[in-house]
């Protein structure tokens, strides 16, 4: 029966469940569902009564029912009251407007029915005629997002809102409800950030939002002043940007308020009794934080301020300094108190230690020099920091006598010099300089002669009389007295630095790295001095004293110019006279030369210029300088021509140059670099003296050539006779012409034609002799009608010393000769004859006969006979004056009638004579 019992339970309890799977009602609706609001928080609290702990909650704003949140959350009942608590945080502020709420049970996939709908109303109810704005005030976070809401009243038109004056985009929440959401709020400004709700025509209402931030305060530290009381100040870090009062961040200190702080007045807080530790709690709107601190009482003291601070027995040297102190507890307190003293020239500091330590004794200071003193103390064991300082107390300490002046010669010559000293500084005159006092003597004398001079002079002329060294002494005075004297001896005449070698000095980093021998030793110690290099007058010489320990020094830029040529000596101290041990001549640093050569001059030598100039100026080198540049200057560049790298060189010759105009830079350089350049011009032209005399010398040597030469020929005159005169041997016949007579047939040339004149009278306005071209020639013939004179043909024919021959007869013969090689454009023109007008013809050349007793009567018979013939060479006598006008043309062995080479046979006694030199190779030796 039981058995049957059971299964009928198991029946029953699987229906139950199958049912409820189904999704039948069976999870009760949780019930007694309450609302609370908190407005300021803009949170929703949730009460309700279920025995489930998973719910589904749904919240609307009420008036459109939109859904705010569908969330299905987890939930135990609260053991002791047995309900359900569930806080949502709304966005919106909660006045904005109604929010509605409804919840329901779940069982694993089983949900009950929803509870009733609990409403909280908002400010947006019905007939409110006032405009509202939420939240207001409200404090946020910089960075957080914020939702503010306008409610307008019933019957106004909404239009906008405005976040710190700009248009924001607004969503309608309910009928008469419209709210902007701002995202990453950044700091406002002091009486925070405005938030306005406006219509078309006016503004509606508004609200105020402070954003800033939490307290960021740190760095906690407790300390005691009076060894009893403490003092706990802090660091206020992040600005909270907070200025309201009740916004400002409220501090506590172990609980108890820090009213001090918590005015704004200072950052730290009195506490009237010491204890160990400490906790600091800072809390502003936004959020708290909370310092500690920790530590025992004599590890914090921190000393007050030393007052009534005055100076007693004060000296040139020292002074005496007292205070007190406010506090009865610190005159047991082992303390450090530290002096600060300030004067014109440097700045100190002094440590002093003791048991309730109020006065301290101040030495070393410097006669007539005024001093501020300020004090501080501090605890000495555990020593935390020093304590507050006291204003700064005056003191001006008395005058004592100066100290020697630093002296030195210098000499301008052999005879001259300068005794000179540096002026005195401050600390060494130890009070207002009345002058100075310069005393000299002879070394082999005991009598001084002293001159006072003024406080602003510092140099004085001295002279050397004898051969004998000086004494020089100089010492400072002012109101406290002479000083001691610093003295110097003068050499009779330093020759030994115009023997010493000049070596050539470099400058590094803006200074003379100096050594010298160490092996000399100098019982007074050493000199270096060092002038402008090249100055005349009282140079602005500078020196420094080396002890005798040191055998090398750096003079310091400080004293030196770039670009300026010094000469640095090293002298020797000792108990009589400096001693020159080494000079030099140097540049801290090199710049390029700042003038060019100068007088830069040309000089024209046959086709060369000489480029001569002087040295750059010794102030304007600004280097050593290494040589000069030599360039042709081009319109388009400077083109190099050589690089002089002699510095001692003054001029150059630039060669092979052609006539024309030049312009030459010569640039001047060191290691620096070159100078602009100095130009000049030339032109080269032809020297007219040069060219006379070349002309005349010459002359000279042709002349001097052909006297040699007459002189070689005058020695070798018959070989000379043989190599360019040999005898010339007469004209040979071949075979037997005179024995076969007959007429020559000869082609006429055609320039062998001549117009034989008539009448002896002379027609000017006509030629003898015409030329023929050879198309004309075989067409002319003898014309008895024309005026003009009959013209000739001329015919090489051989025939005997009687014979006569009629040329015109003969005409048509030809010769086996041909004369066609004899044509020449020569014309003949007025030949006349020398007989009369009827023996006009032309006479050729002719063999002049072996006897000379023939007559010129038979000569003109026979000529007047054959006038018209032509007689070949045969004898002729060339003694009538009409062979006389033929020697120059006609029968030549030039004549253009001629067709062989024809010389007349003549002795020895009548051949022409050939001048001078002829005459000489004729002589007999």
């Amino acid at each position: 029966m039981e058995v049957y019992l059971t299964l009928a339970l198991l029946m029953s309890r699987g229906v139950v469940l199958a049912l409820g799977h189904d999704g039948l009602v069976d999870v009760p609706v949780p019930s007694g569902l309450t609302l609370q609001s908190n407005k300021s928080a803009q949170t929703l609290t949730l009460t309700w009564e279920s025995d489930s702990s998973q719910f589904d909650i749904e919240i609307f704003h009420t008036e459109l029912m939109n859904v705010v949140i569908n969330e299905t959350v987890e939930s135990k009942a609260d053991p002791t009251a047995g309900q359900h608590v569930w806080t949502w945080h709304s966005g919106l502020p909660l006045e904005c407007t109604s929010h509605s709420v409804h919840i329901r049970a779940r069982y694993q996939q089983t949900v009950s029915q929803w509870s009733p709908l609990q409403t909280i109303p908002g400010s947006d109810v019905p007939e409110q005629f006032l405009s509202k704005m939420y939240p207001q005030d409200k404090v946020v976070h910089v960075g957080n997002n914020m939702t503010f809401c306008c409610i307008v009243g019933e019957k106004i038109n909404f239009d906008r809102i405005l976040y710190h004056g700009k248009e924001m985009n607004a969503t309608r929440v309910s009928r008469r409800t419209y709210a902007v959401t701002v995202v990453n709020l950044t700091v406002s400004e002091v009486t925070g950030t405005n938030v306005i709700c406006c219509s078309k025509s006016h503004t509606l209402t508004g609200a105020v939002v402070f954003v800033a931030y939490p307290p960021g305060d740190e760095d906690l530290v407790c300390e005691t002043r009076d060894l009893t009381s403490a003092v706990c100040s802090w660091k206020k870090g992040r600005a909270t940007q907070m200025r309201k009062t009740h916004q400002r961040t409220k501090y506590s200190l172990n609980g108890r308020d820090c009213l001090q702080a918590n005015k704004g007045e200072m950052l730290s807080c009195t506490w009237t009794s010491w204890e160990q530790n400490w906790t600091l709690v800072a809390q502003n709107p936004l959020g708290r934080v909370q310092l500690t601190d920790s530590a025992s009482l004599a590890d914090r003291v921190h000393l007050l301020v030393p007052v009534d601070v005055t100076a007693v027995e004060v000296e040139a040297w020292s002074s005496t300094l007292k205070w007190r102190w406010s506090v009865a507890a610190y005159k047991k307190l082992d303390m450090i108190c530290q002096l600060k003293l300030n004067s014109r020239e440097l700045t100190v500091t002094r440590n002093f230690s003791g048991t309730g330590l109020s006065s301290v004794l101040l030495d070393g200071l410097w006669p007539d020099v005024g001093y501020s003193v300020s004090v501080r103390c501090g605890s000495l064991h555990g020593f935390w920091k020093w304590g507050d300082e006291s204003a700064p107390y005056r003191i001006h300490t008395k005058m004592w006598r100066p100290d020697p002046p630093d002296v030195w010669i210098w000499m301008d010559s052999e005879t001259s010099g300068w005794v000179l000293w540096k002026p005195l500084s401050v600390s060494e005159s130890h009070g207002a300089l009345d002058g100075f006092e310069v005393s000299q003597s002879d070394a082999d004398s005991d009598r001084w002669s002293t001159v006072s001079l003024s406080h602003n002079n510092f140099k004085f002329p001295i002279t050397l009389t004898n051969n004998s060294d000086i004494n020089v002494t100089v010492a400072a005075r002012n109101p406290a007295g002479l000083s001691q004297p610093s003295a110097l001896t003068v050499p009779a005449y330093r020759a030994v630095g115009s023997q010493l070698k000049v070596s050539e000095l470099t400058g590094t980093n803006g200074g003379f790295d100096l050594s010298w021998r160490s092996d000399v030793h100098g019982r007074g110690g050493f000199v270096v001095e060092w002038i402008p290099t090249g100055c005349a007058g009282l140079c602005a010489v500078k020196w420094l004293k080396v002890p005798e320990s040191n055998s090398s020094v750096r003079v310091g830029p400080e004293s030196l110019e770039a670009g300026v040529r010094y000469t640095v000596s090293v002298y020797s101290l000792s108990a009589g006279a400096p001693v020159l041990l080494e000079r030099w001549n140097g540049y801290t640093q090199e710049l390029p030369p700042s003038e060019s050569v100068v007088k830069l001059s040309p000089v024209q030598i046959s086709s060369d210029v000489l480029l001569s100039w002087k040295a750059v100026p010794m102030k304007q080198q600004r280097g050593f300088i290494r040589g000069y540049s030599i360039y042709l200057a081009t319109a388009a560049r400077l083109e190099l021509l050589a690089n002089v790298s002699d510095p001692d060189m003054s001029s150059y010759r630039v060669t092979g140059l052609s006539l024309g105009s030049y312009k030459f830079v010569v640039k001047a350089y060191n290691s620096a670099g070159e100078d602009s350049g100095s130009t000049v011009a030339i032109k080269l032209e032809i020297n007219m003296d040069m060219m006379v005399v070349g002309i005349l010398v010459s002359l000279g040597s042709m002349f001097f050539c052909l006297i040699l030469i007459s002189i070689f020929c005058y020695k070798r005159r018959e070989w000379v006779k043989k190599a360019f005169y040999p005898e010339i041997p007469g004209p040979k016949v071949s075979g037997d012409w005179c024995s076969p007579q007959g007429p020559l047939d000869v082609k006429a040339s055609p320039h062998s034609l001549v117009h034989i004149v008539e009448s002896p009278e002379w027609e000017f306005s006509k030629k003898g002799l015409v030329p023929v071209p050879e198309e004309e020639e075989e067409n002319i013939g003898v014309d008895t009608d024309s005026d003009e004179p009959a013209l000739l043909k001329y015919y090489n024919q051989v025939v005997g010393e009687d014979s006569r021959s009629n040329p015109l007869s003969d005409s048509s013969g030809s010769s086996t000769f041909s004369v066609d090689s004899g044509r020449t454009d020569i014309t003949y023109t007025g030949i006349q004859s020398p007989t009369s007008s009827h023996g006009g013809g032309y006479r050729p050349q002719m063999q002049p006969v072996s006897g000379p007793d023939e007559s010129n009567v038979g000569f003109e018979s026979d000529f007047q006979e054959e006038s018209s013939g032509y007689k070949p060479q045969c004898s002729w006598q060339l003694d009538s004056p009409e062979a006389e006008n033929f020697r120059g043309s006609v029968g030549s062995p030039t004549s253009v009638t001629s067709s062989q080479f024809l010389l007349p046979e003549s002795s020895e006694e009548n051949r022409p004579a050939h001048g001078w030199f002829h005459s000489i190779l004729s002589r007999k030796s």
